[in-house]
């Protein structure tokens, strides 16, 4: 693979390699768990396909009436394990889907409709821009300031970072797939994606009054005892993009009057383990294809690197 920004010749390894160790040198992460969203939860149920979307893909879970199980792990994006539940955090869907061939995709979903940047070289200056300094411990605000003054397309991303408010819990989230697919048809008709979870309790948050009064581990126990009530729901929505959107730009969004689709419902039952398992957005099966965005194939190098270290051989 070659550095985006620089062309400099770098094999997959060695990328993933270097930005798993820039995240590393922020402090934060901690050794036998995942570098980023490293407080997670693991949930287990089913997907099944409406079939709306086999007009656009020949993927086999995506055909009508198709019931495919499925393993979820909701997070916080934190490197730190420990940090409350309640604190301002982007959250994270990674979902993997278990084909009836034996294979599996997965779908790895943000609770923010975009990137903050759309390079790896960026993605190194950002993590650095937001190291807390050596001496105080605290983050450098001029530091991010000058990276967001210098990298515009960042600054819609951290505004929406900071406004968000703490969800009400996992369930009550938005997630979107910032990266764009292609799906293909059996004719070979190439269509771009976007893939997003609306959650079938409505997207809910706290003020920041109530996500003081909660718990630590409130969303991971919210979740859970919600389980026990029943299953936990979420459409599959599939946003059609049009001539002249960006397929290689995950800061981009695009126009909210593209088409969407209602792929499937996701349906939770019980808690599972997730921890030992890799969610790669690169994962695909026979009728969907990666596109060209150089963080989600950043993404998937850095994954299989974070694995390796915390898998003890």
């Amino acid at each position: 693979m070659s550095d985006d920004a620089t062309g400099s010749s770098e094999t997959t390894e060695e990328l993933g390699a270097r930005l798993i160790a820039e995240v590393q040198a922020s402090g934060a992460s901690q050794p036998g768990r995942r570098v980023l969203h490293a407080r997670g939860i693991g949930v287990a149920g089913e997907f099944v396909s409406s079939g709306a979307a086999a007009e656009l893909t020949r993927a086999a879970h995506l055909q009508v009436g198709v019931v495919t199980p499925v393993v979820v792990r909701f997070s916080n994006g934190s490197a730190d394990p420990d940090a409350s539940d309640a604190s301002p955090d982007g959250r994270g869907m990674a979902t993997k889907f278990r084909l009836a061939d034996g294979s599996s995709t997965d779908i790895v979903a943000l609770s923010l409709p975009m990137f903050f940047v759309r390079t790896t070289d960026d993605f190194v200056e950002f993590v650095r821009a937001r190291r807390p300094d050596s001496a105080t411990g605290e983050m450098d605000l001029d530091k991010l300031l000058a990276f967001l003054g210098a990298h515009p397309e960042a600054q819609a991303a951290a505004e929406l970072s900071i406004a968000t408010p703490p969800p009400v819990g996992y369930d009550t989230v938005r997630y979107h797939s910032v990266h764009v697919f292609w799906l293909v048809d059996a004719d070979g008709r190439r269509t771009p994606v976007r893939y997003r979870w609306q959650p079938a309790a409505g997207v809910q948050g706290l003020s920041g009054e109530e996500a003081a009064t909660r718990p630590g581990d409130y969303l991971q126990s919210g979740l859970a005892a919600s389980l026990t009530t029943g299953p936990v729901g979420f459409d599959l929505e599939i946003v059609v993009g049009q001539e002249g959107d960006p397929t290689d730009d995950a800061t981009s969004v695009w126009p909210e009057d593209r088409r969407s689709i209602v792929a499937g419902r996701l349906e939770l039952r019980e808690l599972a383990d997730a921890e030992p398992l890799i969610f790669d957005p690169t994962r695909m099966t026979d009728g969907v294809e990666c596109s060209d965005d150089p963080i989600l194939h950043a993404r998937s190098a850095a994954y299989g690197v974070s694995y390796a270290q915390r898998t003890p051989t």
